[in-house]
């Protein structure tokens, strides 16, 4: 058996610690008799109850369309995104040829014809590899996105139906490993030909062969590009001792349900930018010369490349970044249709924030260049603060980090997060992902949660309407205007850009009025009767400020009295909500230290 298949088991069982503690028990129970030997053996392959309700929870997070749509996509794109990087790397070793005129180890141009042609062949091989996941739901090579995985711990048909969504997820990655592996052995296979000296009908012929027939070296290479291509490499001994410590401990399990296929991603995109060095595996690559080294750099540069692009386009306004850390500014921007992590066409933002690995690269190239805008002098002179702000930020947009990026929120300040952690956990753990996509399809409005039964009341189709709308600075309720494509699959996000004078003109004065607090006169308010408030003084106070902007008054006022005007509208316009909602509660009139509105 392959040594990486081995390596595949072992990772997979929970880390070798676990698998020696077993054999060790096991050997220690031959020693006194058959019938120890044979029960203790069975007992080492049962599930543990954590087993089961880790496999549950994983399901459950994996069992929704989007996430599959994704997975999808994003492999997709990363093969097609070979082809021009491959032509990079060829480019780079004919200018080598060129200037030492000998024959050099390096990317051959026909490499990459050969490469496209297996993406179209490989999905032959790839449709077959599918329908193999699909019924049996292992991967060929004991590597899939699902870790520690290493039996079926619900047993029985119910467990079949739990386990539908990693089946699912197994079998698509196991088409792009077929996928990938054909364009790898035809590329191989042009460069061992070639290097061989044949031509004409005797290199095809040769190539055809070693298609059919790779070398051993050239299956290794193919099963190790498909790992790459689906973020499926093994991991180094400190991410497979986080992978490891996760598997065997179900409360990290919750916060980290995936590590492997996070830190692929991470390094891909790393791989890809100038700060690939900072990398071992592109260091070694480097290192070895020749065709490695060409590849190398031509992954850095293209990446690279593509992220100036998004700087560029960034500036021109045709591409978003992180949510600006000016919360005021951030709640306009909110209430214009803007978007985070997108690209504008036209009046429209399609969310490019689940497109992974290239999302990253688009990522940081847009904080990049709008980031400093919310920074002081000394920290845009910085490059290294703009870079760790970018990266911090595009990583805690992740969605498969929302579990430590939660916790951590929590953490650090536990009078406001800790609340919205246990949420986000009763949520995911009694209504599965899918379920909660359908409701959002349903009712595409984004709802207030109050405490756990709300926000497990949120996931469910049909009930989530029962909540009361979340609601923007203007006391509209925010609705998802749904994804490119049918809004149960789409990965794609879209909003439209409201253009409102009042947004534009408030944020060219960089001012935005917080929301009404929530006591009025010392009195707390219900949640019905702060919905009510904040609908009505908010749509009250942006008529007003409406009609002012157009106004000949408006544009002869400098930028002090408009900030000035806009803050009395907001104060009368919530003073007279109160006056109207509460005029006979004890809350009514008590307006002498009015909420600040700035």
């Amino acid at each position: 058996m392959r040594d990486d298949v081995l390596t595949a088991i072992v990772t997979g069982g929970g880390g070798k610690e676990r698998l020696v503690e077993a054999a060790d028990a096991i050997l220690d129970a031959a020693e006194v008799g058959p019938g120890v030997f044979n029960a203790l053996t069975e007992q080492a392959n049962r599930p543990r109850w954590r087993d089961k309700i880790a496999e549950l929870y994983i399901n459950m997070l994996l069992s929704g369309p989007q996430t599959h749509a994704v997975n999808i996509v994003s492999n997709t794109l990363t093969a097609m995104a070979q082809l021009p990087e491959f032509a990079g790397a060829a480019l780079i070793g004919r200018a080598r040829q060129a200037f030492t005129r000998q024959a050099l180890d390096r990317v051959l141009g026909s490499e990459v014809g050969a490469r496209a042609f297996g993406l179209l062949q490989g999905a032959r091989e790839g449709a077959r590899m599918f329908a193999q996941g699909l019924r049996t739901g292992e991967p060929a090579d004991f590597v899939s996105k699902v870790e520690g995985q290493q039996f079926r711990a619900i047993s029985g048909l119910k467990g079949e139906v739990i386990r539908v969504p990693t089946r699912l997820l197994t079998a698509e990655d196991e088409f792009f490993k077929g996928v990938a592996r054909r364009m790898e052995l035809n590329a191989q296979a042009v460069r061992v030909a070639r290097g061989e000296g044949l031509t004409g009908d005797a290199l095809r012929a040769r190539i055809a062969e070693l298609s059919a027939n790779p070398t051993d070296d050239m299956l290794a290479r193919a099963l190790d590009y498909g790992r790459y291509l689906t973020f499926q490499r093994k991991l180094g001994p400190s991410g497979q001792d986080i992978s490891n410590f996760a598997n065997r401990n179900l409360v990290a399990k919750v916060f980290l349900p995936f590590v492997r296929t996070p830190i692929n991603l991470l390094k891909f995109a790393v791989e890809r930018s100038p700060a690939a060095p900072i990398l071992r595996e592109w260091r070694k690559d480097f290192a070895a010369g020749g065709a490695s080294r060409d590849l190398a750099i031509a992954r850095a540069t293209i990446g690279t490349g593509m992220g100036m692009l998004a700087y560029e386009a960034a500036l021109q306004g045709f591409i978003t970044g992180s949510p600006p850390t000016d919360q005021a500014k951030a709640r306009l921007l909110y209430a214009d249709g803007w978007k985070p992590y997108s690209i504008r066409i036209g009046d429209t933002y399609y969310s490019y924030r689940r497109l992974d690995p290239f999302s990253t690269t688009l990522g940081m190239g847009a904080d990049m260049a709008l980031m400093p805008e919310g920074m002081s002098e000394t920290q845009r002179e910085n490059e290294a603060v703009i870079l760790t702000a970018s990266i911090m930020g595009n990583l805690a947009s992740k969605t498969w980090l929302s579990g430590i990026s939660d916790l951590l929120e929590a953490l650090s300040d536990p009078q406001r997060n800790a609340e919205r952690l246990l949420e986000r956990l009763a949520g995911s753990f009694t209504v599965p992902t899918g379920v909660n996509q359908v409701a959002r399809v349903m009712d595409p409005t984004q709802r207030e949660t109050d405490g756990v039964r709300d926000a497990v009341q949120n996931r469910i189709p049909g009930l989530s309407d029962n909540l009361l709308p979340r609601r923007n600075i203007w006391g509209a309720p925010i609705v998802d205007q749904g994804g490119l494509g049918p809004d149960i699959v789409s990965p794609i996000w879209q909003s439209e850009a409201a253009r409102d004078p009042v947004n534009l003109e408030l944020m060219q004065l960089d001012y935005a009025p917080g929301y009404p607090q929530r006591k009025v006169g010392g009195v707390e308010l219900s949640p019905e009767e702060y919905d009510a408030y904040l609908a009505q003084s908010g749509q009250a106070a942006h008529d007003e400020l409406a009609r002012l902007v157009r106004s000949p008054e408006w544009r002869a006022m400098p930028d002090d009295d408009r900030i000035d005007a806009a803050q009395r509208i907001v104060r009368e316009a919530r003073a007279d909500a109160r006056a109207q909602l509460f005029g006979g509660s004890p809350a009514a009139d008590e307006w002498a230290d009015f909420e600040p509105v700035e």
